[in-house]
């Protein structure tokens, strides 16, 4: 009796061992499979004309694989009469590369898209800011909107934001109502997460403020926090940081400085450099390249985890060209060389891993035919 019931316990731990170990194994397996589609599906669109008006077909980079996927389908139309000057900072205001998409009114969506489609008039009385998971509509005098999806219901409640008073560098009071412009927001669980950018005249010098204010959406309860910029960053009210020109990854902002973009930290409360670009730009752009004229890196937006940083060299004699960096973590997973003729792709030994034969239509100049997601936009001009 006692042999069997031993021999019971140890089949038993043997079958507890294997089956924690199967969990493990799959736990591990599932992560490694959402990563991995995570990087075989980044997801991006490029402007064709034609003569019923721009078209934004959309194709998948594929940055494990090194390759560039044609859906041959078509995320939107924009119809030649009504194309405006500013099509490459309108269309789309806002997208996520999945299931959400905001674009003004005049935008033709295809019935390939089957996600959700907001359509909004340009210009509009109401400043609306869209960010990841949130809306934010002025109303005037620090109220807003304040728009969420909750439970697959679009939720509305009113948000009043007091101004913000600081010392600047000359001992005056400031306010973030005078000074400030918000270049982002975030939605985090219970709270939403808005960036000001400051920007307050000296002597000889503009000084510039980073400010989070965090909302708490059960308690209204409203919190300011300074970001701290280190000396050898600065920003400036020539690139200031807007929503159309900044993203967000989780909990952190990335906006345009002078030298590189730069990660706003919500946990430590500081601004840092992307400075891996310095070295990426570097290796990465060839010589004969570098002796035109770079224009500043660019955010171009994000999808997921992954950052998409561009450099735009303009040439003297020859059409502009632009690079595209895509980061994970800071780490450079691929790079995308858009030419007049086509798209090149760059692995990480600086080799070019696949040609395609992408033309630019020449309505369209610099690389501004390439849409990247971005989940930050407004519907200001």
């Amino acid at each position: 009796m006692k042999e069997k019931k031993q021999k019971f316990k140890q089949v038993l731990s043997v079958f507890i061992i294997f089956v924690l170990t199967f969990i493990m194994t799959c736990g591990c397996s599932t992560e490694e499979r959402k990563e991995k589609v995570k990087l075989n599906e980044v997801p991006f669109a490029i402007f064709e004309e034609n003569d019923d008006g721009a078209k934004a077909k959309l194709y998948y980079w594929d940055l494990e694989h090194k390759k560039i996927k044609d859906e041959s389908k078509i995320l939107y139309t924009i119809p030649k009469k009504d194309i405006p000057s500013e099509i490459y900072k309108k269309s789309p205001i806002s997208w996520d590369g999945k299931n959400y998409l905001v674009v003004p009114s005049y935008v033709q969506v295809s019935q390939d898209y089957q996600g959700n489609v907001e359509k909004v008039e340009i210009p509009v009385q109401e400043k609306t800011i869209w960010g990841k998971g949130v809306k934010l509509v002025s109303k005037g005098n620090g109220k807003y909107s304040l728009i969420f999806n909750e439970n697959n219901k679009n939720k509305e409640m009113e948000m009043v934001i007091p101004p913000y008073f600081f010392k600047g560098e000359d001992g005056k009071e400031y306010s973030t109502e005078e000074t400030g412009t918000i270049a982002g927001i975030i939605k985090n669980g219970s709270e939403v997460l808005t960036l000001y950018s400051c920007f307050i005249p000296g002597e000889g010098k503009i000084y510039s403020k980073l400010l989070i204010l965090k909302y708490g959406l059960d308690t209204k309860g409203v919190e300011w926090k300074e970001v701290k910029i280190p000396e050898d960053l600065e920003l400036s009210p020539a690139l200031p940081p807007l929503p159309d020109n900044t993203t967000s990854i989780e909990k952190s902002f990335f906006i345009p400085t002078l030298t590189v973009p730069a990660e706003v930290n919500i946990d430590s409360m500081e601004l840092k450099p992307v400075s891996e670009m310095i070295e990426y730009q570097k290796k990465y752009i060839s010589d004969g390249v570098k002796s035109a004229i770079p224009v500043n890196i660019e955010i171009l937006g994000s999808y997921e985890n992954i950052l998409f940083l561009g450099i735009q060299i303009v040439k003297p004699t020859e059409p502009p060209e632009l690079y595209v960096f895509a980061l994970k973590d800071r780490e450079m997973m691929g790079l995308l060389y858009r030419t007049a003729k086509g798209i090149e792709l760059i692995d990480q030994e600086n080799k070019v891993v696949g040609t395609y034969d992408i033309p630019r239509s020449s309505g369209f100049g610099g690389g501004k035919d390439i849409i990247f997601p971005n989940t930050s936009g407004t519907d200001s001009i």
